[in-house]
């Protein structure tokens, strides 16, 4: 009988691909559900080199932290809600839900579909798409808005 390497006999995840999808998890709630920004949490759990890909707009890791920056000045609470997470050796897949207060009024939900990779424990590219369920129009872009 041959068992792939990543895969444990009975074909249940593997300690690396757990922690994978540990560290998405973690990721979300430390940068993205906390109240502040934290520049220190962002390079805890993405890699310098990290690539997001979102709805056809790409941001290198700088371009990444104006987001989460943005995001913070934009929104005061964020409730993210893995409705599908999925590891296969580096990949990671989820479906998640993020609900959230703007800080101007109002509420908005999107609802993602994203494949994150992971290379010496942190993740290094994000290729997500987004749908906005609730809010408002101009909020189309929050998935990957930035300051400039």
């Amino acid at each position: 009988m041959s068992v792939h390497p990543q895969e444990s006999a009975a074909g249940r995840p593997t300690r690396q691909e757990e922690f994978n999808k540990s560290l998405v998890e973690r990721a979300f709630q430390d940068v993205f559900a906390s109240d502040a920004f934290d520049e220190g949490a962002i390079a805890r759990y993405f890699s310098p080199r990290y690539v997001q890909k979102t709805d056809g707009r790409t941001l290198d890791f700088a371009g990444f932290v104006a987001h989460v920056r943005e995001l913070k000045h934009t929104l005061k609470t964020v409730k993210i809600t893995f409705e599908r997470i999925v590891a296969e050796g580096a990949s990671v897949v989820s479906i998640h839900r993020a609900e959230a207060e703007k800080i101007a009024g109002g509420r908005i939900a999107v609802r993602v579909f994203a494949l994150f990779v992971i290379d010496e424990g942190k993740i290094v590219l994000c290729d997500e798409l987004t749908h906005l369920e609730q809010g408002a129009a101009e909020d189309r872009d929050l998935a990957s808005r930035h300051s400039q």
